[in-house]
């Protein structure tokens, strides 16, 4: 009798435990195609979501969210920012239970107000195959929120490829080269700093703060030549270096603050007393 109750409490043990680890994996798309959950997501402030999600099915689920799963301000007329998410996200949910869980991501519309605590947001959706081609490649190539921002948008609104910098300027080349294959334009010839910053009331304020580039030229003679930076009237509005060339050099490392500028359009423009030695334009 003792050994048929320790074979009965053993099987009902083995039983517990294979229902416990029992998991249904789905993708979040699946699993709300499929009616396994239901979800809200509510803006928690910042570019952070809170997804509420109740698992409706007897089984336990794991929850894949791919790279790319862009959600959509559900505000009404106070329209935000989307948000686009970079990494793969796995949630898991025991069965009938209900979770909320933190989801990060970036502003995905540069024109609206970013994100602001309490906005609603929709449960989601695969973004455009160029977002979530360049979600991927930030899930496994990582590199500064800013400069990971400063990339979402130059796809999502085809803003300047040139703000993709950061201090290890070799790691933010491999992502400015990656966005200009995914627009299919020619990588910019310099790079300009900003810094994104949303306040609390959602306004989207973005600073510019250092150029750079290679300046390239060619003198048959020494000569002195000055370089400035000239703006769509055609007035200089910043004297940045004024030295000798000779004819045995033939570039120049420019490297300069730009946080007093305007936004608008640019030229950089290197000449001497006769000559234009140099002149490109450039976007702030």
């Amino acid at each position: 009798m003792k050994t048929q109750s320790f074979i009965l409490s053993s099987l009902l043990l083995v039983n517990c435990v294979y229902t416990s680890v029992a998991k249904t994996k789905v993708s979040l798309g699946q699993a709300l195609e499929k009616k396994m959950i239901i979800a809200k997501s509510i803006c928690a402030g910042g570019l952070e979501i809170n997804y509420n999600i109740t698992n409706l099915i007897k089984d336990s689920l794991v929850i894949l969210v791919p790279a790319g799963w862009r959600f959509n301000s559900d505000a009404g007329k106070n329209d935000y920012q989307d948000i686009l998410t970079t990494q793969a996200e796995v949630f898991v949910l025991g069965s009938r239970q209900t979770k909320t869980f933190d989801i990060k991501g970036f502003c995905c519309e540069y024109t609206k107000c970013g994100p602001i605590k309490g906005a609603k947001y929709t449960l989601g959706k695969l973004a455009d195959s160029n977002l979530v081609s360049l979600a991927r490649f930030l899930s496994t190539h990582p590199i500064d929120l800013n400069t990971q921002q400063y990339s979402v948008w130059a796809i999502s609104d085809k803003k300047e490829t040139a703000n993709i910098t950061c201090s290890n300027d070799s790691i933010a080349h491999v992502l400015r080269t990656f966005v200009s294959h995914v627009k299919g334009e020619p990588q910019p010839w310099y790079t300009l700093l900003k810094k994104s910053n949303i306040s609390q009331l959602g306004s989207v304020n973005d600073l510019p703060i250092r150029f750079k580039a290679k300046i390239e030229y060619v003198v048959n003679k020494t000569c002195y030549a000055s370089c400035y930076i000239i703006d769509e009237k055609g007035n200089q509005v910043s004297e940045i270096f004024s030295q000798w060339f000779y004819p045995e050099n033939t570039g120049y490392q420019a490297n300069f603050n730009v946080a007093g500028l305007q936004k608008g359009n640019y030229r950089l423009v290197l000449q001497s007393k006769t000559d234009s030695l140099f002149e490109k334009s450039f976007k702030i």
